[in-house]
């Protein structure tokens, strides 16, 4: 059944621009684990097409990517359109119904056996189920074992025979039998505690020592080989027993978090940043979500030192496209991303860099990857000093790195400066030039120094 949608995006006359559609939505990663069907199924409801959640005879235009291969025989037996996800895109930006020939979907498995087929990974968590004796074999063996030993040891002390018990540094000491039975009776009561509480609990390796260096102990330490009964020595060998099988259990715990340390100090996070600009927030999802699979970047609000990529959602000129122009940077388009998620990797730049737009943006890319150290800009490096006003817009902090990135040298102090940015309202001398902020902006966008006697300020 279709689900209904928001109110459509319609065409200039007022009408839907898909409201023939009936769409089937299927669009996977390349690993078969993450689902990205949720946002184009709001792309196509806005555009007011009908979205049906299950494959139906109604169904028109099937959007697929990595999907069912069942989903890919069944549209082609009943001739449905099969398209990828750059098709909803176009269409939303051209504001029409575009031809669908033009984004024809790509099935990267057809052909391939059944037996190598990628089978879907649900990332659902499983429920939590505690472990208890009557659902965990291994639990209820521990306590069974704990139990046995206990027995052996009562029987020992109901006959009176000396038992052997080891102190923390491992001399052998005699105990007496009051405080042996005061041992397991603590032992007991733990085991009953466990059995009633159905926790997943075992005597720690310090509860062990504790109760065998306890100072009140009247045991005498001996240096001597000791020959006793044959009962005494087995119920001290499971006593020993108990305390190699929790040492052991702590020491793998231990190995165990150790190594899992290690891991995460070698998960290195990216070098290099991506930001995005001119971009709603239903797109900056999905980049996030393809950056999260693909990895190499991480997300940055800002251009820095570390930014390779300004990817824009319109071509509009933005602090963040300026300052990634003058740090060298790719300013590529949005659909750069959609085509690295449809291969599975990040695919070249070069087709998707808004040139056209910034003219200055594959020349200082270019520049950047011929400098041998740190990328400088020159461009306004002939310039005279410029002084940044405090009412400048955009802010004077911008303004100043910007300029300092091509070359140019910037003063805090309007006395030695030849050249003024911004309004002033001080006195204006002759000698001294007053320039809007929109000479800067659009020298660095065209990478030329435009004439100063068109950004004169009034």
């Amino acid at each position: 059944m279709a689900a209904p949608g928001p109110v459509a995006s319609p065409r200039p006359g007022g009408e839907p621009i898909l409201k023939d559609v009936v769409a089937y939505v299927e669009v996977w990663s390349a690993s078969g684990v993450e689902n990205y069907s949720k946002t184009f199924v709001n792309q196509l409801l806005s555009m007011g097409a009908r979205v049906s959640k299950t494959f139906n005879r109604n169904v028109t235009h099937v959007i697929f990517k990595e999907g069912y291969q069942s989903t890919w025989n069944k549209a082609q037996k009943y001739g449905v359109k099969l398209v990828s996800v750059l098709w909803v895109e176009k269409c939303r930006l051209s504001g029409k119904h575009v031809d669908e020939s033009l984004f024809p979907a790509i099935n990267t498995h057809e052909g391939l056996s059944s037996l190598i087929k990628k089978k879907r990974k649900c990332m659902q968590p499983k429920d939590f189920i505690p472990r208890t004796p009557e659902n965990d074999r291994r639990l209820q063996k521990k306590i069974e074992k704990m139990a046995n030993e206990l027995n052996m040891q009562k029987t020992s002390i109901d006959n009176d025979i000396p038992v052997l018990l080891f102190e923390a540094d491992g001399s052998l000491m005699y105990s007496p039998t009051a405080k042996i039975k005061d041992q397991c009776n603590a032992m007991e009561k733990r085991l009953q505690e466990m059995k009633d509480k159905r926790e997943n609990l075992s005597p720690t390796f310090s509860q062990m020592l504790a109760l065998n260096s306890d100072p009140s102990s009247s045991g005498v330490a001996l240096n001597t080989s000791i020959n006793t009964s044959h009962s005494g020595v087995e119920s001290g060998k499971a006593k020993l027993n108990i305390l190699e099988d929790v040492s052991k259990g702590f020491m793998d715990q231990k190995i165990k978090s150790l190594e899992e340390s290690k891991k995460t100090r070698k998960v290195k996070k990216p070098t290099r940043t991506l930001v995005m600009t001119s971009m709603p927030s239903e797109k900056q999802n999905i980049i996030m979500q393809v950056v999260d699979k693909l990895k190499d970047f991480s997300i940055s609000c800002e251009v820095c030192e570390s930014t390779t990529h300004v990817v824009a959602g319109e071509p509009r000129r933005t602090l963040n496209v300026l300052l990634g122009i003058a740090r060298g940077c790719w300013i590529v388009s949005y659909e750069w991303v959609l085509w690295s998620l449809e291969f599975g990797h990040w695919i070249s730049e070069e087709p998707y860099e808004l040139s056209n737009n910034f003219p200055a943006a594959s020349i200082c890319r270019l520049e950047r990857h011929l400098s041998t150290g740190q990328y400088q800009g020159d461009l306004f490096a002939s310039q005279p000093v410029m002084f940044i006003t405090a009412a400048s817009e955009p802010p004077c902090a911008k303004l100043r790195e910007l300029v300092q990135l091509c070359g140019g040298h910037v003063s805090r102090s309007p006395f030695v400066a030849s050249i003024y940015i911004g309004p002033y309202r001080g006195k204006k001398l002759p000698q001294i030039k007053h320039l809007s902020e929109k000479w800067i902006l659009d020298s660095i966008t065209q990478h030329k120094i435009c004439p100063c006697e068109n950004y004169l300020m009034p």
